[in-house]
C-alpha cells in the first residue's frame, strides 16, 4: 500500500510538473528589426542597395549577377533573458521567380554586423538603388567606411537551415541549428547579427525574390 502511494504522488508531481511547464512556454512571432540585399558589386554601377524596399533577393539574376539577402530580428527585445527556446520557424514569402524549378535557399549565421539606410529600389528592385550611409552592401557592412572581411558577407560556412523553393508562395524553414542561433542570441544579444539568405549560385536565372519587412507579407520568425 505504501508503495502504491508513493507512485501515485510521483506520477502526481511528473504530472503536475509537466503541466506547469506547457503553462510558462509561449509562443510569440517576430517580424524583422532590419533586411536588406547584398548586390553584388559592379563597377559600373557602383555600390547598390536596398535599405527599405519591399524586397530581398537570392540567387543568380538573368545576367550572371549574385544576389544575398540579410535579416536580422530583436531577439532578446521579445523573449525574457534565461528562457529556453523549443522551437523556431521562418516563414517567408517569396513573390517573384523567372523560373518556377525548386532551387535550395539556404540560411547561414552572420558573423558581423551590417546596417541599414535609407536607399530604395526603383522597380521590381532587382538592380538595387546607389547605396546611402550605413547601408550594407556586397562591399561594406555599413557604407562607405567599414568593410565585410568578405565581400558578399561574413557568414558560418554552417547551413543554419534550408528549403528548397519553387513557384511563387509562402515557404518555411526549420532545423535544431536554427533554435541553436536563436538561443545564442538571446543568450548573448552582441553577437546577434541575424542570417544571410545563399541562394543557388551555381547558374543564370535561380535569384528568388522575398518580401521584407516593409511589405505586406513580411518575414515572419515563430519561437
Amino acid at each position: 500500500m505504501f508503495a502504491s502511494k508513493t507512485l501515485l504522488a510521483l506520477i502526481l508531481t511528473t504530472a503536475l510538473g509537466f503541466v506547469a511547464s506547457l503553462a510558462n512556454a509561449a509562443i510569440i512571432n517576430i517580424t524583422p528589426s532590419k533586411d536588406n540585399t547584398l548586390y553584388q558589386y559592379d563597377p559600373a554601377d557602383g555600390d547598390t542597395s536596398n535599405a527599405l524596399g519591399l524586397h530581398f533577393f537570392a540567387g543568380e539574376t538573368a545576367m550572371g549577377e549574385l544576389r544575398r539577402g540579410v535579416f536580422a530580428f530583436d531577439i532578446a527585445g521579445h523573449i525574457p533573458a534565461g528562457s529556453t527556446i523549443l522551437a523556431v520557424t521562418l516563414s517567408l514569402n517569396m513573390s517573384r521567380t523567372a523560373l518556377d524549378d525548386p532551387r535550395t535557399i539556404e540560411l547561414h549565421k552572420l558573423l558581423a554586423d551590417w546596417g541599414e539606410g535609407t536607399s530604395i529600389a526603383p522597380g521590381e528592385e532587382g538592380d538595387g538603388a546607389p547605396a546611402t550611409p550605413n547601408d550594407a552592401t556586397w562591399r561594406h557592412r555599413f557604407f562607405d567606411t567599414i568593410f565585410w572581411t568578405n565581400q558578399g558577407g561574413d557568414f558560418s560556412a554552417t547551413v543554419s537551415a534550408s528549403q528548397s523553393v519553387g513557384a511563387i508562395g509562402q515557404y518555411t524553414w526549420s532545423s535544431a541549428q536554427m533554435i541553436a542561433d536563436v538561443q545564442s542570441w538571446l543568450d548573448d544579444p552582441g553577437s546577434n547579427f541575424g542570417w544571410l539568405v545563399l541562394g543557388d549560385e551555381s547558374t543564370f536565372l535561380t535569384s528568388k525574390r522575398f518580401d521584407t519587412r516593409e511589405s505586406a507579407s513580411p518575414p515572419v520568425l515563430t519561437i
